[in-house]
């Protein structure tokens, strides 16, 4: 046994431990913020990152593909994105998402409000989803 509490910093480096009061209230206010950016705004910026993407409209939504194969879906307030089992399994755990009809690995995310946490895991979903269909 170590004899570490669960509150040691085990390296030293200071990561470990517990937020500071005015850092608490920097991430509660971030969090809290809603930014002039919108959910397809942030995805439209990343997607000119982005290798190979193909745009093709459908109806009201906008698939993402590289070659043949779609990776994400993105409507004016919400993402559908396909990831592997292991992180959309994760993905299912944070707020605003749920399982997509559009079959395994794929999550359906409604952010309520377009708050910085929101924006940046729309932006890695959407990273990770290029990525995999990139192969």
């Amino acid at each position: 046994m170590s004899g570490l509490r669960p509150d040691d910093d085990a390296d030293g480096d200071g990561a470990d431990a517990p937020l500071g009061e005015g850092e608490a209230a920097a991430g509660a206010a971030a969090a809290e913020t809603t930014l002039d950016e919108t959910l397809d705004e942030r995805v439209e910026t990343v997607l000119e990152e982005l290798e190979g993407v193909t745009r093709r409209r459908d109806g009201v939504v906008l698939l993402l593909s590289v070659g043949m194969r779609i990776f994400a879906v993105l409507g004016g307030e919400f993402l559908e994105v396909a990831l592997e089992p292991a992180i959309a399994a994760a993905a299912l755990r944070t707020p605003d998402t749920r399982p997509s009809p559009r079959g395994a690995g794929w999550i359906a995310f409604w952010p309520r409000d377009a708050d910085q946490f929101a924006l940046d895991r729309a932006e890695a979903w959407v990273r990770l989803a290029h990525r995999r269909a990139f192969g």
